[in-house]
């Protein structure tokens, strides 16, 4: 007789099934469980860039053989255990990627046992911070801890800051840098290897100078007084270090460019943009500061490491400003270089008194200036009183001009000085013969400043042989004293004691005066000049004087304009300088010794 099972047993027998089916921890041998997420089983360690990541602790000749598992990432269930069964493919990537990185090596494995092994992953970038992430389809994706991947061995050079553009002479700045880095461009900054820079590209043929070999430190070697000693276009640079691929910096330029220039006689001088003095022609007493007394027929840099703010030229001696001390140097019979002797000097020599300077002005064997204060100095000699400290006696370290009067600026003629206020009144001493004083007398010299008779506000003067030329607040040129050769530009020959327009009415930017002729670059960019012509200083390309302005030719434009004894030069708004005239020293400074009727460049040093 057949007996009936209760219901309740039913239910029991339908639960043990069910759970049966549903399956156990995959360690107990009762079947699979379901796979929901991935887990890092071992983690990846630190490494060198380019080669294969490996858990930490395993030695270099285990990571070169390629069979070293980089990372194991396990298929897991909800409750941590692995799922034996599961083959699902797993994607390894970076995560955390601090530098940009790239992974390289198989990223997509098929997991075995529910074990994904990834055995040859490198990352090429080195930095501190690396993850990796692992992603399965329908499976929760997980995060490895953080690694660091550092240098390989250094292969190789680089310039992580290039040479720019600079001038000739002038340091280049900023300093160049070239880093020592591996095969994947890190840094490698453990290296300490000596490192040798040395012109590639050399248009101008110039030299490298300055400290052209250097021992990397923290893997990097630093240029900081580098200089080329001529000028060029699309130089390049060379590093170099033994074992190591040599590196080539970008092109840069070296040029030669001037902010202001001055005209002596028989010489000229210029200052660049860098504050460096160069001088060319006449170089009989040393005048050209490069301690020789050779002349010179291209610009040379006059010696001492000196920046000038402000460069001056009398007759056969050089003045200049660096730091607000005063430096002279050339002739000095009578003390005119203001060092409390009278001995030539070839390179710049301070001037004694511990004065600071705001600008200079050299004349004929003696000099002036104005301090940071207003006050006037004078020194050098003195036998018509143009140091007006009411004396005729030379003195060779400065000494104040009397007065009490506070000037702007001051400037240096033959034998006679002239200074405005800021209130534009003008002033003058010393000689007076032929009326360059200005006050509408001719007497043989002053002792102390006196004015001129003009009613006029001046802004800039300019005096030289035995006359004065000036600009008022109106742009207005006026001259007065010598004009023999027209120097006064009013369309006489008659000299005059008291200040006269110069004849065109013309607005003047700029002006200046020299022993005998005189010239101007006007408001609106062109160049005049007028008196004496017998070289061809007025650059109008004839040798007849001019007692009215004529025009320079060349179809150059000028932004300043400086006359020599018997030369010219004139700078343009690029930094460009252009002489004309006598050049039998070479003081048009464009190689040659053939004077000019018309305006030439000056050549670059």
């Amino acid at each position: 007789m057949s007996r009936s099972v209760p219901s309740h047993r039913w239910r029991t027998l339908v639960v043990v099934l069910v759970a049966a089916l549903v399956g156990c921890d995959s360690d107990d041998g009762m079947g699979p469980t379901v796979a929901t997420q991935l887990a890092f089983t071992v983690q990846p360690g630190d490494a060198t860039a380019g080669a294969s990541i490996a858990p930490a602790g395993v030695a270099a000749s285990e990571r070169a053989s390629g069979a070293v598992i980089t990372a194991a990432v396990e298929i897991q269930d909800a409750s941590g255990n692995v799922v034996t069964t599961a083959t699902n493919a797993v994607t390894i990537a970076i995560g955390t990627n601090p530098a940009g990185g790239t992974l390289s090596g198989m990223a997509t494995v098929n997991a075995v046992n529910g074990v994904a092994n990834f055995t040859d992953l490198t990352i090429e970038r080195a930095v501190s911070g690396y993850t990796l992430s692992a992603s399965a389809t329908g499976l929760t994706s997980a995060t490895s801890a953080a690694f660091n991947i550092t240098p390989a061995a250094a292969a190789g050079l680089v310039f992580t800051v290039e040479p720019s553009d600079g001038e000739v002479y002038l340091l280049i700045g900023p300093a160049v840098e070239v880093a020592i880095q591996d095969a994947f461009g890190n840094a490698v900054t453990t290296a300490t290897d000596a490192v040798t820079l040395e012109i590639g590209t050399n248009t101008g043929g110039g030299t490298l100078t300055g400290m052209t070999t250097v021992d990397a430190l923290g893997g990097m070697a630093s240029f900081t007084d580098l200089m080329i000693d001529k000028t060029g276009t699309g130089y390049t640079l060379v590093a170099t270090s033994a074992g190591l691929t040599q590196a080539t910096s970008a092109s840069f330029d070296i040029i030669f460019p001037l902010s202001s220039l001055d005209a002596g006689f028989g010489y000229n001088c210029g200052l660049t943009t860098g504050m460096n003095a160069y001088c060319w022609g006449s170089n009989s007493d040393g005048q050209l500061g490069d301690g020789t007394a050779t002349d010179r027929s291209t610009p040379g840099l006059v010696s001492g490491d000196l920046s000038f703010t402000w460069l001056n030229l009398g007759r056969v001696h050089t003045c200049g400003i660096s730091s607000g001390d005063a430096y002279c140097w050339g002739q000095n019979g009578f003390g005119q270089l203001g060092d409390g002797t009278t001995t030539d000097q070839q390179t710049p020599t301070m001037v004694s008194g511990g004065l600071s300077f705001a600008s200079l002005s050299a004349g004929a064997s003696y000099t002036c200036g104005i301090t940071t204060g207003g006050d006037a100095y004078c020194w050098g000699i003195n036998f018509r009183g143009q140091l007006g400290d009411s004396t005729t006696t030379d003195r060779s370290t400065p000494v104040q001009v009397v007065g009490g009067l506070s000037f702007v600026k001051v400037t240096a003629g033959g034998a006679h000085t002239c200074a405005f206020t800021s209130a534009g009144d003008a002033y003058c001493w010393g000689a007076g013969g032929l009326g360059q004083l200005g006050d509408g007398t001719i007497q043989a010299f002053r002792l102390a400043p006196g004015p001129v008779s003009s009613g006029l506000s001046f802004t800039s003067l300019s005096a030289a042989g035995n006359y004065t030329c000036g600009l008022t607040d109106s742009d207005a040129a006026y001259c007065w004293g010598e004009n023999l050769f027209g120097q006064l530009g009013n369309g006489t020959n008659t000299d005059t004691n008291f200040p006269g327009l110069v004849s065109g009415g013309f607005s003047f930017a700029t002006i200046d005066a020299s022993d005998d002729h005189t010239c101007g670059v006007t408001t609106a960019g062109d160049t005049y000049c007028w008196g004496s012509n017998d070289f061809g200083q007025l650059g109008d390309g004839t040798q007849n004087n001019s007692n009215m302005p004529v025009t320079v030719s060349g179809g150059v434009s000028f932004t300043l304009v400086r006359t020599g004894n018997d030369q010219t030069c004139a700078l343009t708004a690029v930094g460009e300088g252009y002489c004309w005239g006598q050049n039998v020293f070479g003081q048009l400074g464009d190689g040659t010794t053939t004077n000019s009727l018309t305006p030439v460049r000056v050549s670059d040093p």
